[in-house]
């Protein structure tokens, strides 16, 4: 009986080290993106998010066939079309398509800190949505981790004149994704097929119809369209496996990573300016962050003691 509990906790712990490890990579990986897109700069974000679409969907559709899975693909359209769910996961695909626009176009028209601003505010974003249309309550925590982050927003759109649209669309537009997996829940390798796979038919005409030329801008530019596929589907699957492995407080640390190392890519590998007006407007979000994080912690210390 002891040994057998000892191999569960073994087993358990191996789940959550790969869990962990899966989450590390896949948040890294996002983060390290910024730089990719940067590369295609000279390709116009409308081209790159069609090339990225229709290579991802050979990419995934390569797993697939590998995995045999394309019976589940057929089967899950079905029961999509029966519970009258379908038209949420194209809805759901055309949102995640314009947060990748949105993002390509910031990093590639130099404002990859802003753009890692939206993942920052994503989270707490999400607590208005729920707010709004899930009824949940709010914390103290959340409430004064809104309000700053709301007043960093201010902030910025006086510095700016204008209010950072760009940003609250890209962090809205995946927060509303978000909900809509949350009301169909599917596996990440299915999920992404579905979304590619309704958002495809557009790219690929938008591409016939486009001057743009996948080799006009040389072999180097006309690879990494290719690989923007394979970049966008392996950091989904690991993140797959950290889900599956790994508890939502554990994941909601690491979530910051990404915007974290984008931010130092904006700023020493993309050299973009960073002065003490933006510096201003992060101490706000970062504190807001916190206090979310904290918050977050304290709630969960509070569940387990009532236990």
């Amino acid at each position: 009986m002891a040994e057998m509990l000892v191999k569960e906790n073994d087993d358990g712990m191996e789940k959550r080290h790969l869990g962990v490890n899966a989450a590390l990579a896949a948040y890294i990986l996002w983060g390290l993106l910024g730089v990719f897109w940067e590369l295609l700069s000279v390709v116009p974000a409308l081209d790159t998010l069609a090339y990225r679409i229709v290579f991802s969907l050979i990419t995934i559709g390569i797993v697939l066939t590998v995995q045999k899975d394309w019976g589940t693909i057929w089967q899950t359209i079905k029961q999509l079309i029966k519970s009258r769910k379908i038209f949420w996961i194209i809805l759901s695909s055309y949102l995640i398509s314009l947060n990748w626009f949105i993002y390509i176009y910031m990093v590639t028209h130099h404002e990859a800190t802003e753009a890692s601003l939206g993942y920052y505010i994503m989270p707490l974003m999400n607590v208005i949505i729920a707010l709004v249309f899930l009824h949940e309550k709010l914390s103290r925590s959340k409430i004064i981790a809104l309000l700053l982050v709301i007043i960093g927003v201010v902030i910025l759109t006086f510095q700016t004149g204008s209010l950072p649209l760009n940003t609250l669309l890209m962090a809205g537009s995946f927060c509303f994704y978000g909900l809509i997996k949350k009301q169909v829940q599917l596996p990440a390798t299915i999920s992404l097929t579905l979304e590619t796979f309704f958002v495809a038919p557009i790219a690929i005409i938008y591409l016939l119809l486009s001057p743009h030329v996948i080799t006009q801008n040389g072999l180097g530019v006309s690879t990494l369209l290719v690989l923007s596929g394979v970049i966008t589907v392996i950091p989904l699957l690991l993140f797959a496996v950290a889900t599956k492995n790994t508890d939502f407080i554990t994941l909601g640390f690491i979530q910051y990573l990404n915007p974290t190392i984008q931010l130092l890519m904006a700023i020493f590998v993309m050299k973009e300016s960073f002065d003490w007006h933006k510096a201003i407007v992060f101490i706000f979000i970062w504190l807001g962050v916190l206090v979310f994080i904290l918050g977050n912690v304290h709630g969960v210390h509070r569940i387990k003691a009532k236990k």
